[in-house]
């Protein structure tokens, strides 16, 4: 016999629009019950009392399996093959902490999908919780990435100035929204970055090692991304949004950032659009979607491994200015930048700025002549360098000249406009000429071909 049970969050009205409560979409494991019935999970009768809450099976995965054995319909939950390699399913850590709803301490917790989800669903003040889950989804996954039980502080990140805060906008990812770009767009108020938009939880998994640019970390499998087609230099591409499931090609991490930082969707006034930006058919780019063009630059200019042949991930310029969790999170300095980078002119330039993360500072900004600033390709016949003169002994930064991200028009990540900065600029074999806020036009030559 089997009997209709109303649990306490029904009674609240949270199960029936949550999703197993749902007489639409909800719970349906037998066909002779209607979607939905608490009867689905709940029984009494013949080997009711086997089980607590009077459940059909014990409480734990395979209960929920009878239903979430293969993906979704969203691909949003890629069926439990894929979860139980994730991180999330066997990290002896990954239990809930508590304290509110209470930690779950038994040691065979890891790993349940109960530390995350409510089956009968759960309702706050902003109303009904999605995707089942005990809270929201910010305070669910900062619970454990808070340095403890998980070692890497995200917490923290996601509380400095600069940040992709789940809190700041959280709310409005849904894990429908899919390839649709408006929900994405600053424009309309739909930007949001919930942990969900870069890391789909039943997934992500950590590197057997490092991953070699622009390959994304396992931490990023399965979530939506954005490929591009390039054309011309300074053409917008061709788009093509690929949803989580898709898995015909790898997924690379600048296609997640492309989601929110290209023309795909619409951004605020202003904004630059990076899959612009990152065209390997533009004069000159950092290497972020392929090696940059400038094959012949010295070794000895680079620094931490970086070479001529390198690409890099956007998270290298982009992330925690003091954390070890990798990924953008939070900065205390603009645009969620690692280290500081002057774009106002005028600031020192140190050895622990942003650009000598992989630049050779005393290639590039070192005061003194030394055999080092051979290695610039910027070398007038009298020393120092022409970098070295400008950045170590007159501050003028690199934001002063060079674009950070690409150039449509300029070889060398040239940009005109700025203040200090150039104010025209032309190229030849031999090197090419400028005139800046400073001077008037001059000539010089490079230390070896372009």
């Amino acid at each position: 016999m089997l009997v209709l049970l109303a649990p306490a969050a029904a009674r609240a009205g949270a199960y029936l629009e949550a999703g197993h409560g749902s007489a639409a979409r909800g719970v349906m494991r037998s066909p002779a019950l209607p979607r939905g019935a608490c009867a689905h999970c709940h029984v009494q009768g013949e080997g009711a009392a086997r089980f607590p809450k009077g459940l059909w099976r014990e409480n734990d995965n395979e209960l929920c399996y009878a239903c979430h054995r293969t993906e979704d319909l969203l691909g949003t939950y890629p069926g439990f093959e894929i979860y139980e390699r994730s991180t999330h399913a066997f990290d002896a850590r990954a239990a809930w902490p508590g304290p509110f709803p209470p930690a779950r301490r038994d040691p065979r917790a890891a790993g349940k999908c109960l530390n995350c989800h409510d089956p009968h669903g759960k309702a706050d003040r902003s109303g009904v919780i999605p995707s089942l889950l005990a809270v929201r989804e910010g305070e669910l996954c900062l619970a454990c990435h808070d340095g403890d039980p998980s070692t890497l502080d995200v917490a923290r990140d996601v509380r400095k100035p600069y940040a992709h805060s789940p809190y700041r906008g959280g709310d409005r990812h849904d894990a429908r929204e899919g390839g649709d770009p408006a929900r994405y767009g600053y424009v309309g108020g739909n930007r949001h970055a919930a942990c969900g938009d870069c890391h789909n939880a039943h997934a992500a998994a950590r590197d057997a090692a490092p991953p070699l640019a622009p390959a994304a970390s396992g931490r990023l499998a399965r979530v939506g991304r954005v490929r591009v087609l390039n054309g011309a230099a300074g053409m917008i591409p061709l788009f093509d949004y690929r949803p989580g499931n898709d898995t015909s090609t790898p997924i690379l991490e600048y296609e997640v950032c492309f989601k929110c930082h290209s023309s795909w969707t619409r951004q605020r006034p202003g904004e630059p659009d990076l899959a612009v930006a990152f065209n390997p058919n533009n004069p000159s780019f950092h290497p972020v979607e392929a090696p940059g063009k400038s094959a012949t630059i010295d070794p000895n200019a680079f620094a931490n491994g970086i070479s001529a042949s390198s690409t890099v991930f956007c998270g290298d310029c982009h992330g925690s200015d003091d954390s070890s969790a990798r990924g953008p999170h939070g900065s205390r300095f603009s645009h969620l930048l690692r280290r500081a980078y002057d774009s106002r002119g005028g600031q020192l330039t140190t050895p622990d700025g942003l650009c000598f993360l992989c630049h050779r500072y005393d290639v590039y900004a070192g005061a003194a002549a030394g055999p080092a600033q051979r290695a610039s390709r910027w070398n007038p016949p009298a020393a120092p360098s022409g970098h070295a003169f400008h950045v170590g002994q007159r501050n003028v930064g690199c934001f002063a000249c060079h674009e950070s991200h690409g150039s449509t028009r300029f070889p060398a990540l040239i940009v005109l406009g700025r203040l200090p900065g150039l104010q025209g600029f032309s190229a030849s074999a031999a090197g090419g000429s400028c005139a800046s806020a400073c001077h008037s036009q001059r000539a010089y030559a490079v230390n070896y071909p372009r």
